[in-house]
């Protein structure tokens, strides 16, 4: 017999019974009203209910109502529980609470399960309905002591489980009154008052439903299940079988057969399309209370291995022609002031806005943007990383928005590119001097939904080699890399690609790869982004790409992230909370070693500006508002920045590292896990006060950690941290109020609050220990600087 029945009601439905088994309640879509005895419950939409086993209930769903409804068999509850009248009190309608909460996410985890399909009854599926009893089980079972709230007579559970034993056997009216130790007439009475019916008619209906089960469910004949259940005969078993079935019980057995091939018809479209809502691959439960987790660990200083920094040193500037802008040019400034990045990665060059090409005479080239372009980074300091591309500006505000990139065809052919690269390059060398664009980058672009160079015809190697070859012949040390093809697009054709590249004369100098949290759908040559969970993504990136590159043969090479994002979409607003910068630097010290530089895409919204960017923060991706508003990311970059070059250890929530001096600079940071409400939502429609709702939990950390082998000495404390308390340019305009447009007097305001808190202070080391606790609120990242 299964433990399980699981049934959906649609629109308007009655209920009048007693069951026995117990019942669980969901309304998905609508509202019901739900009586037990003289209790009514009126229930809304993602209300729960719990019906113990052989309660007299009478339902009503309102026109239009969407219900799940749960019924678990109450000899699996006996058995889990080890008692014999397990009762739950599980009522969402009346109380509110985390165990709810945990609950409904469970529930949500089954409608996804039946949403893709429902016919089956699946592991997945059974493994989640027993979840959920162990749930229910360990935050709505009542103990011995507590009462039972609904009003029924409790004396009738100890009948009800009498006849659930006995049901097979004659059972008599006096038999079930020995067992309460009252006479037969008052049990009638009682019996008629709690459940409606009758005695004789409550066995019958027992009697019925294991007979049902027995149809429907083994291959036993009608006259085997009439004698196992109770009945005297075949001929009463058919007669009491068609009395309320209006069917004898072979042509129930036939119909139930036929039905059940056609159970996924059995929903509406509208009813289908709701549960479709429930669908995502990245669910996790959510759990909403506070609580402080504890962290401790004993940290030996006297160890150290050095290691490269890979964040920080690169800034994706994005389409060359933005550079021209002298507001853009003052927030690159401060980043490179601030952030003492090296490279600034450009793009774009051949975008018409930037006019550096004839469109009428490609090799006349006009070269008076570039050189504003090119002297302002040179005179900053920034070394360029110049990416050769096609393509042409573009802003994506939703994800699968456009299908495809935006690019154009420059170029008839290979030689006539190269000819434009080589005058671009005797241009810059004259200009700038060979020793200075040594220093520079050169990366070639590959579009790999259409498998083309630039929109160039021919092998791609042959392009290849044309170009290095180009590149080199002018400045002989020029380091060349490319091509962006990343572990997100489909294994099998990126594998592919890498083993024949691996055939060209001229190895790259270092490989190129984006990073975001996406993977491509089925059709290879359009942008279908499918999301995935965001806490692993870029080390299973990288661990892709390192697999993919020694799989396929390719000769060795430093791994460069150009393009890394926690989101391509530049109206989500996980981009412009605090959180976000817990986030990254959780995935900043996952991936440390896995490669060789990391671009942060991109430096500033103003690469998000539109018509509908007209608020200081709009959910872009940059690291500077538009207004220069200093964001999460800026300052996850920034404390990460100033950690020093020799690792001590590395852990889910801190990373210790010191200098050659023993000076030590240690990150804290308490991350969230985003659950099934941020990734069920479009991106674009998370909003500014999502933050609440759209975390996994919302627990304090307290770290204490012990640093060993130091000196016995007063050591000098320096904090820094940042969260939503201390530093978020989005929590502190919500404090100030969002309705209003911002004075100038009020965006200096929110400039000077919107920075990470301070504190100094001393600690003396003891026994060669140093020991410092700390506790982080959620989001929180905390920079330690000891010397």
């Amino acid at each position: 017999m299964n433990d399980f029945e699981i049934k959906f009601y649609e629109n308007s439905i009655t209920i009048d019974d007693i069951q026995n088994e117990y019942l669980l309640l969901f309304i998905i879509h609508g509202s019901a009203t739900v009586t037990l005895t003289a209790e009514t419950n009126h229930l809304s939409e993602k209300d729960i209910l719990m019906i113990n086993w052989n309660r007299h209930f009478k339902l009503q769903t309102s026109p239009g109502s969407f219900m799940l409804l749960i019924s678990v068999r109450a000899e699996l509850f006996r058995k889990l529980t080890h008692k014999q009248l397990p009762y739950f009190q599980c009522c969402s309608s009346h109380h509110s609470s985390v165990k709810y909460e945990q609950l409904r996410y469970l529930i949500y985890d089954l409608l996804g399960e039946y949403a893709l399909d429902m016919k089956e009854m699946s592991a997945k599926k059974l493994s989640i309905l027993y979840k959920i009893c162990d749930h229910l089980i360990c935050s709505f079972l009542l103990s011995d002591k507590q009462p039972l709230l609904e009003t029924s007579d409790e004396r009738l559970d100890y009948v009800f489980s009498y006849i659930e034993e006995h049901f097979s056997e004659h059972i008599t009216l006096p038999d079930a009154a020995r067992q309460i130790h009252i006479a037969p007439t008052s049990l009638s009475r009682l019996f008629k008052k709690n459940t409606g019916i009758t005695f004789v008619q409550y066995i019958t209906n027992i009697r019925l439903r294991h007979a049902v089960s027995d149809l429907t469910g083994s291959q036993l004949s009608i006259s085997d299940i009439a004698l196992n259940n109770g009945f005297s005969t075949a001929s009463q078993f058919n007669k009491i079988f068609r009395q309320n079935f209006n069917l004898s019980p072979g042509e129930y057995r036939k119909n139930h057969a036929i039905r059940n091939t056609h159970l996924e018809m059995q929903i509406s479209k509208k009813s289908a399309d709701i549960l479709n809502e429930y669908r995502s691959k990245t669910r996790m439960v959510v759990v909403k209370e506070q609580k402080i987790r504890l962290q401790s660990a004993d940290i030996d200083c006297v160890k150290g291995k050095e290691f490269k920094n890979p964040w920080g040193s690169m800034i994706y500037l994005g389409f060359a022609s933005r550079i021209l802008s002298g507001t853009y040019q003052r927030q690159i400034q401060f980043l490179k002031h601030t952030l003492d990045f090296q490279y600034g990665c450009i793009n774009g060059l051949f975008s018409p806005e930037f006019s550096l090409l004839d469109s009428d005479q490609t090799t006349q080239l006009n070269f008076v943007n570039l050189d504003h372009v090119l002297d302002f980074l040179v005179e900053n300091g920034i070394r360029p990383m110049i990416v050769i591309d096609n393509q042409v500006l573009n802003i994506l505000k939703k994800l699968n928005e456009i299908h495809e990139m935006s690019t154009a065809y420059f170029f008839s052919d290979s030689r006539e590119f190269n000819h434009v690269i080589e005058k671009i390059l005797d241009h810059v060398v004259n200009r700038y001097g060979l020793k200075e664009v040594t220093n520079w980058k050169f990366v070639i672009w590959y579009f790999v939904y259409r498998h083309s160079l630039l929109g160039l015809s021919g092998e791609f190697n042959n392009l290849w080699d044309d170009f290095f070859e180009t590149v080199r012949s002018k400045v002989p040390n020029a380091s060349i890399g490319g091509v962006g093809y990343s572990p997100s697009v489909h294994r099998d054709t990126v594998i592919q690609f890498y083993r024949n590249w691996a055939n060209a004369r001229h190895m790259p100098d270092f490989i190129t790869m984006n990073s975001f949290p996406y993977r491509e759908a089925e059709e290879p040559t359009k942008m279908n982004a499918i999301r995935q969970n965001i806490d692993h993504f870029f080390s299973n990136d990288l661990s892709e790409m390192h697999s993919i590159l020694s799989e396929s043969g390719f000769p060795k090479r430093p791994i460069v992230v150009i393009e890394w994002n926690l989101s391509f979409v530049h109206r989500n607003s996980l981009n412009d909370m605090a959180s976000k910068a817990a986030i990254m630097i959780n995935q900043m010290v996952d991936t440390l070693g896995e490669a060789e530089d990391i671009c942060y895409w991109y430096a500033s919204d103003i690469f998000a500006g539109d018509m509908d960017a007209n608020r200081i923060l709009n959910g872009a991706c940059g690291l500077l508002s538009s207004d220069g508003f200093c964001k999460p990311p800026y300052y996850a970059l920034l404390f990460f920045k100033q950690l020093h070059n020799y690792l001590i250890e590395q852990n889910d929530h801190y990373i210790i590292t010191k200098d050659e001096l023993g000076h030590f600079a240690i990150l804290l940071f308490n991350n969230k896990s985003l659950n099934y409400e941020y990734y069920s939502k479009d991106e674009a429609a998370i909003g500014m006060n999502d933050e609440q709702t759209i975390f996994n939990d919302r627990d304090a950390l307290e770290i204490t950690l012990r640093l060993q082998g130091v000196s016995n000495k007063n050591y000098r404390i320096r904090k820094q941290l940042f969260g939503p308390n201390f530093g978020s340019i989005l929590d502190e305009w919500k404090r100030l109020g969002t309705d209003l447009e911002l004075t100038l007097d009020e965006i200096s305001y929110l400039k000077r609050k919107s920075i990470p808190h301070r504190k100094n202070e001393t600690l003396c080391a003891e026994n060669n220990t140093l020991i410092l606790q700390e506790v982080l609120q959620e989001h929180e990242i905390m920079l330690i600087q000891i010397d």
